[in-house]
Protein backbone atom coordinates (compact mmCIF):
# COMPACT_ATOMS: atom_id res chain seq x y z
CA UNK A 1 0.00 0.00 0.00
CA UNK A 2 2.96 2.59 0.82
CA UNK A 3 4.40 1.81 -2.48
CA UNK A 4 1.27 2.91 -4.18
CA UNK A 5 0.62 6.01 -2.36
CA UNK A 6 4.22 6.73 -3.27
CA UNK A 7 3.48 6.13 -7.14
CA UNK A 8 0.47 8.69 -6.78
CA UNK A 9 2.23 11.34 -4.99
CA UNK A 10 5.46 11.05 -7.36
CA UNK A 11 2.99 10.90 -10.13
CA UNK A 12 0.88 14.26 -8.96
CA UNK A 13 4.27 16.14 -8.13
CA UNK A 14 5.56 15.12 -11.91
CA UNK A 15 2.08 17.03 -13.22
CA UNK A 16 2.71 19.56 -11.06
CA UNK A 17 6.24 20.45 -11.46
CA UNK A 18 5.93 20.15 -15.43
CA UNK A 19 2.32 22.67 -15.13
CA UNK A 20 4.86 25.78 -14.10
CA UNK A 21 6.88 27.61 -16.00
CA UNK A 22 10.35 27.26 -16.37
CA UNK A 23 12.07 29.98 -13.69
CA UNK A 24 13.59 33.05 -15.26
CA UNK A 25 17.39 33.02 -16.08
CA UNK A 26 19.69 34.07 -13.38
CA UNK A 27 22.61 36.55 -13.96
CA UNK A 28 25.09 36.08 -16.76
CA UNK A 29 27.78 34.16 -16.19
CA UNK A 30 30.46 36.48 -17.11
CA UNK A 31 30.95 39.77 -17.76
CA UNK A 32 27.94 41.73 -19.24
CA UNK A 33 29.93 44.58 -21.61
CA UNK A 34 28.20 47.79 -22.35
CA UNK A 35 30.06 49.70 -25.03
CA UNK A 36 32.71 50.39 -23.22
CA UNK A 37 32.09 49.50 -19.99
CA UNK A 38 32.10 45.90 -18.13
CA UNK A 39 30.36 44.62 -15.39
CA UNK A 40 30.38 41.40 -13.37
CA UNK A 41 27.64 39.35 -11.98
CA UNK A 42 28.34 40.40 -8.44
CA UNK A 43 28.34 44.37 -9.72
CA UNK A 44 25.17 43.55 -11.30
CA UNK A 45 23.99 41.91 -8.28
CA UNK A 46 24.96 45.25 -5.93
CA UNK A 47 23.11 47.71 -8.17
CA UNK A 48 19.86 45.07 -8.04
CA UNK A 49 20.28 45.03 -4.21
CA UNK A 50 20.78 49.20 -3.55
CA UNK A 51 17.88 49.86 -6.19
CA UNK A 52 15.73 47.06 -4.59
CA UNK A 53 16.30 48.83 -1.35
CA UNK A 54 15.99 52.32 -2.88
CA UNK A 55 12.39 51.10 -4.14
CA UNK A 56 11.59 49.87 -0.74
CA UNK A 57 12.53 52.75 1.40
CA UNK A 58 10.94 55.29 -1.13
CA UNK A 59 15.08 56.75 -1.48
CA UNK A 60 14.68 57.72 -4.93
CA UNK A 61 17.59 59.59 -6.10
CA UNK A 62 17.63 61.72 -9.19
CA UNK A 63 14.35 59.37 -9.60
CA UNK A 64 16.37 55.53 -9.63
CA UNK A 65 14.95 53.32 -9.72
CA UNK A 66 12.20 54.20 -11.89
CA UNK A 67 9.87 51.88 -14.31
CA UNK A 68 11.53 50.71 -17.23
CA UNK A 69 8.90 49.98 -20.08
CA UNK A 70 9.68 47.05 -22.57
CA UNK A 71 9.63 48.89 -26.33
CA UNK A 72 9.40 46.03 -28.25
CA UNK A 73 11.18 48.33 -31.32
CA UNK A 74 14.43 47.65 -29.18
CA UNK A 75 14.51 44.12 -29.13
CA UNK A 76 15.47 43.60 -25.66
CA UNK A 77 14.93 40.35 -24.39
CA UNK A 78 13.65 39.91 -20.44
CA UNK A 79 15.32 36.88 -18.95
CA UNK A 80 12.50 37.60 -16.36
CA UNK A 81 9.06 36.45 -16.56
CA UNK A 82 5.66 38.05 -15.78
CA UNK A 83 4.44 41.85 -17.71
CA UNK A 84 6.12 44.06 -15.19
CA UNK A 85 6.64 46.27 -13.68
CA UNK A 86 10.04 46.07 -14.24
CA UNK A 87 13.06 48.78 -12.63
CA UNK A 88 16.20 50.07 -14.29
CA UNK A 89 18.96 50.96 -12.02
CA UNK A 90 22.36 52.61 -13.38
CA UNK A 91 25.20 51.23 -13.34
CA UNK A 92 28.31 52.85 -12.45
CA UNK A 93 31.71 51.52 -14.01
CA UNK A 94 34.09 50.15 -11.75
CA UNK A 95 31.40 48.51 -9.49
CA UNK A 96 30.07 52.10 -7.48
CA UNK A 97 26.46 52.39 -6.57
CA UNK A 98 24.91 54.63 -7.95
CA UNK A 99 24.15 58.25 -5.52
CA UNK A 100 23.27 61.52 -6.59
CA UNK A 101 22.56 64.08 -3.88
CA UNK A 102 20.18 66.67 -4.28
CA UNK A 103 22.79 68.84 -3.68
CA UNK A 104 24.92 67.81 -6.01
CA UNK A 105 23.97 65.70 -9.03
CA UNK A 106 25.67 62.94 -10.80
CA UNK A 107 24.77 61.67 -13.99
CA UNK A 108 23.51 58.25 -14.18
CA UNK A 109 25.31 57.42 -17.19
CA UNK A 110 24.33 55.59 -20.49
CA UNK A 111 24.42 51.62 -18.42
CA UNK A 112 21.08 50.03 -16.52
CA UNK A 113 20.06 47.14 -15.13
CA UNK A 114 16.99 45.75 -15.41
CA UNK A 115 14.76 44.17 -12.39
CA UNK A 116 11.95 43.27 -10.88
CA UNK A 117 10.64 44.00 -7.60
CA UNK A 118 11.64 41.38 -5.35
CA UNK A 119 15.31 41.78 -7.14
CA UNK A 120 15.02 39.29 -10.02
CA UNK A 121 17.31 39.89 -12.91
CA UNK A 122 15.92 40.70 -16.18
CA UNK A 123 18.40 42.63 -18.43
CA UNK A 124 21.30 45.03 -18.68
CA UNK A 125 21.27 47.56 -21.59
CA UNK A 126 22.52 50.90 -22.40
CA UNK A 127 21.81 53.40 -24.17
CA UNK A 128 25.88 53.37 -26.14
CA UNK A 129 24.22 52.71 -29.74
CA UNK A 130 20.83 53.07 -29.14
CA UNK A 131 19.08 54.50 -32.65
CA UNK A 132 17.51 57.32 -30.55
CA UNK A 133 17.90 59.39 -26.98
CA UNK A 134 16.38 57.80 -24.65
CA UNK A 135 16.63 54.27 -26.20
CA UNK A 136 18.48 51.31 -24.97
CA UNK A 137 19.94 48.52 -26.70
CA UNK A 138 21.21 45.05 -25.12
CA UNK A 139 24.92 44.71 -23.37
CA UNK A 140 26.96 42.23 -24.71
CA UNK A 141 26.99 38.79 -23.09
CA UNK A 142 23.13 39.75 -21.45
Amino acid sequence: MYARVFLVLAAASAIFASAHPVLPRSLPTGTVTCGSNSYSPSELTAAINAGVDDLNSGDLQDNYPHQYYDEPSENITLHCSGNGPWYEFPLVPGGAIYTSPSDDYHSPGTDRVIFTSSGTYCATVTHTGASSYDGFVACNND
